[in-house]
């Protein structure tokens, strides 16, 4: 073999070693552009459900789980697919739900059958306990998010998202 071929052998070498190190570097910038585009979309999706949990509140229930289910199935769906380490959270805030629900459908069966027990439920008091527990989970979730969003961009760091 000439020392010709012998440097352009190394040559072609290299350059595939460039390529295949480039096409690395490329595809982890695009996943951390789309994981920040992302951000928005989880945490739109937390807002929307965590509304919906506030407007359980006012409301009184009326079997009418659709939106709020919507957007939790968006979060854990966005979540499990673009941010794993959200994971607990994210079977946390299921739980919640379950607890939510359940609560929330009793008080309706209570209500209709006897408005005066369920008056004397302290369904308000047992419901911010339910809301408390939604808003710490949700808060961590922000907390998440928000370092995920600033890891690329300085973005701005503010204070909790739900009352105490």
């Amino acid at each position: 073999m000439s020392s010709l071929a012998y440097y352009l052998l190394w040559l072609a070498g290299g350059l595939v070693v460039i390529a295949i190190i480039s096409a690395l570097i490329t595809r982890h910038l695009k996943r951390r552009v789309m994981r920040r585009l992302k951000v928005g979309e989880v945490m739109d999706a937390l807002m929307r459900y965590s509304e919906w949990v506030e407007g359980q509140r006012a409301l009184p229930f009326n079997g009418n789980l659709q939106e709020g289910a919507s957007a939790l199935r968006e979060l854990r769906a966005l979540g499990q697919q673009w941010f794993p380490e959200l994971g607990a959270q994210a079977a946390q805030l299921g739980a919640v739900h379950a607890r939510l629900v359940e609560f929330l459908t009793a008080q309706q069966a209570l209500r209709l059958q006897d408005p005066e027990a369920w008056l004397e439920s302290d369904h308000e008091a047992r419901f911010m306990e339910q809301w408390r527990e939604h808003a710490e989970v949700a808060q961590q979730m922000f907390d998440k998010l928000r370092l995920v969003a600033a890891g690329a961009d300085a973005g701005p760091e503010g204070g909790t998202i739900f009352p105490a």
